[in-house]
């Protein structure tokens, strides 16, 4: 089970008492040890042992283990997001664009990428 600072993606994957433990923002000042941040780490382990052996840490473990952390579903927001900003409106790949400079409603060929077909 994590226990992790509170930053960037972490705070998307790791979910206070859920499927982890935060410890909160850290200083960004690498030249001192600030002494909030030891106490945050000692805090946060203190708080993950109490959890140790109890019911609450199987299923945070079970938790844990059932995210879908792939990239399979941001990748198809994204492309749905690229997609939405295509010329000529198409919500599928090759339906509208431009051709030539000139817009136009008639297909494009646009194959998909192997990268895409996971997406698909």
């Amino acid at each position: 089970v994590p226990i992790v600072a509170s930053t960037g993606g972490l705070v998307d994957t790791v979910k206070e008492g859920s499927t982890g433990f935060q410890m909160g923002d850290f200083n960004v000042d690498c030249d001192a040890v600030d002494p909030a941040d030891v106490n945050a780490v000692a805090t946060s382990i203190k708080r993950a042992l109490k959890t140790h052996g109890t019911p609450a840490l199987t299923q945070m473990i079970k938790t844990c283990m059932a995210q879908d952390l792939s990239w399979k579903g941001p990748a198809k927001k994204w492309e749905e997001v690229l997609l939405s900003m295509r010329s000529g409106g198409g919500s599928k790949p090759g339906l509208g664009g431009i051709r030539g400079g000139e817009e136009t409603a008639a297909p494009l060929p646009l194959p998909l990428a192997k990268e895409m077909v996971a997406t698909a």
